[in-house]
């Protein structure tokens, strides 16, 4: 008993806040962006004005239509469009997990 009362704490002391899940999202973004971009073009230099330009935009979307909801031992990243509610992220022991590559880009292209 006593080790979960412990184990407890320690998920409530390092729950990720909204912060943290949307640097880990801007993050992914930009990894979805640069893996698309370098996919069409050949010049490096336009995928890095590409990259900077997508990632900028992205980190907007983000911060506007992210919603992390608190649950004391975990947080939960969602997004709404279209109607739809989608889970993007979950925090836990200072961590945020994200959807995959393939989720985010599917995600993306329906934002866009």
């Amino acid at each position: 008993m006593l080790a979960l009362l412990i184990l407890g704490g320690i998920c409530v002391a390092t729950c990720p806040d909204k912060e943290a899940h949307s640097e880990t999202l801007k993050d992914l973004v930009n990894q979805v962006i640069t893996t698309e971009l370098s996919g069409e073009e050949e010049d490096a230099g336009l995928v890095m004005f590409g990259s900077m330009i997508g990632t900028g935009l992205g980190g907007l979307v983000i911060d506007n239509m992210l919603n992390v909801e608190d649950y004391l031992v975990c947080s939960i990243g969602t997004v709404t469009y279209d109607g739809e509610t989608q889970v993007v992220s979950v925090g836990l022991l200072n961590h945020v997990f994200t959807i995959d590559e393939e989720k985010a880009a599917q995600i993306a292209g329906e934002l866009f």
